[in-house]
């Protein structure tokens, strides 16, 4: 009974400390680590106790490892490569502990529920920092977010926890999504009114960061939510009306011209725009010329001066390319950037298959979140790398995690494994110990 409870134990606290990395992801990166490393410590403690060595499979695991092992490959050949091992133990490390424990340590529909759960806690406390930014009034013309020339109404970008508002809208866009998809077909009341709430602070703080490519993802969403054939009730669009209503009254001088300016993609007199026509410019020129692994992992920053016609300012670092894609692909190669768009792609079917049933089940609502997240993430990563940020690709990957080892359609699909294997734990060398006494 004791070995029992303490295996119990074990497997508790790395729940525990899962759900409690999941929360404090986009609001500390040190209590995230620190949780995180606890989970995979007390997962492996409980396998070593009880002699059960279960690891679990995911659809998604082999291209997310060939992305990874391309990302090593092209550090390799790197012509940074001190900073480049440095960037990389870091940042896969933290990438690859987050998905691995959030899929070993949480199965399971409960868990899956309870993840999102953890998540959309955290975007409420993220959401209410942001809302008394923006009451506060923070002027954040000096952080350079802001072409003052062209929006001279625009002075206030909330940016909350995560420090950047492009950063703060990446993080919106997933909790949007997942909130709108669990709500559409739940049946409990409490729940659907929670997460309504959760959803209508993400979308009203998601507007304040007057990030237009994030305003395109969630006009994807709600799309793919109408498409869907799931319609909110009265009385949830009755408080969205009134509620954007208010928003726009309240900020529509900085509010509007920032939405007409998305008709201007073209437009060469939007300093925003063509900074970003010029580094996907510059970004094919550094893929043409290192096509299978890039410039190596973390290299942009170094290597872009050497393709800049644009900027021509030494002290402005560039740290990217402003697509997801594009700067994975001159990072690492074309080949790592597809294993990493396969994977994508593949983690969305996967829960569309299962999010597009009207079923109501809960399976099917958490995928169906699910699955208007990664879609608003890819809709998003045309215009900005989402996945630059530490805090916002640990995020993704817990749901990739989540997405990759949704239910399809049979028990057998939902349960594979790599491992699953008995053998002589801890606890049972002690109890022979005891027996022979």
């Amino acid at each position: 009974m004791l070995i029992s409870f303490k295996a119990f134990l074990l497997d508790s606290g790395s729940k525990a400390g899962v759900l409690a990395g999941l929360f404090f992801l986009p609001l500390s990166l040190t209590a995230t680590w620190i949780c995180f490393g606890l989970a995979g410590f007390l997962w492996l403690g409980r396998s070593l106790w009880t002699g059960e060595a279960v690891v679990r499979r995911s659809g998604l695991d082999l291209w997310l490892a060939g992305f990874a092992l391309l990302a090593a490959l092209s550090v390799w050949r790197s012509e940074h490569a001190a900073e480049g091992w440095y960037n990389y133990f870091y940042l896969i490390g933290l990438y690859a502990l987050v998905y691995f424990t959030t899929l070993q340590s949480l199965p399971g529909r409960q868990g899956r529920e309870q993840a999102v759960a953890a998540l959309l806690a955290s975007a409420l406390a993220v959401c209410l920092i942001g809302l008394f930014q923006y009451v506060v009034g923070i002027d954040v013309l000096e952080q350079r977010w802001i072409d003052s020339e062209q929006f001279p109404e625009l002075k206030t970008r909330v940016f909350s926890t995560l420090g950047n508002p492009n950063v703060l809208a990446a993080f919106l866009v997933m909790s949007t999504g997942l909130a709108l998809g669990w709500s559409a077909d739940t049946g409990d009341r409490r729940r659907r009114v929670a997460l309504l709430v959760v959803a209508a602070l993400s979308v009203v703080c998601l507007l304040l960061t007057y990030s237009r490519g994030a305003w395109l993802a969630l006009g994807v969403m709600g799309l793919f939510l109408l498409l869907s054939g799931r319609r909110p009730g009265w009385r949830s669009m009755l408080a969205a009306t009134i509620a954007l209503a208010v928003l726009a009254y309240w900020a529509q001088d900085s509010l509007l011209p920032r939405f007409r300016s998305i008709l201007g993609m073209f437009n060469p007199a939007d300093s925003s725009v063509a900074l970003r026509w010029a580094l996907w410019e510059s970004t094919r020129a550094m893929i043409d010329e290192h096509p299978w692994l890039g410039l190596g992992w973390g290299s942009y920053r170094f290597v872009y001066p050497e393709y800049d016609f644009f900027v021509q300012n030494p002290s402005v670092i560039i740290y990217h390319g402003h697509n997801t894609l594009l700067s994975f692909a001159a990072e690492v190669g074309l080949p790592g950037a597809a294993l990493f768009a396969v994977a994508w792609l593949a983690a969305t079917a996967r829960v569309m298959r299962c999010g597009w049933r009207h079923d109501g089940t809960g399976e099917s609502v958490l995928c169906f979140g699910l699955f208007l997240t990664l879609t608003g993430m890819a809709a998003f990563s045309l215009t900005d790398h989402v996945l630059f940020n530490i805090q916002v690709t640990a995020v993704f990957c817990s749901l990739l995690a989540l997405a990759g080892a949704a239910a399809t359609g049979s028990a057998e699909q939902a349960s594979r494994y790599w491992l699953k294997k008995k053998f002589t734990g801890i606890a049972g060398i002690l109890q022979k110990s005891a027996k022979s006494k």
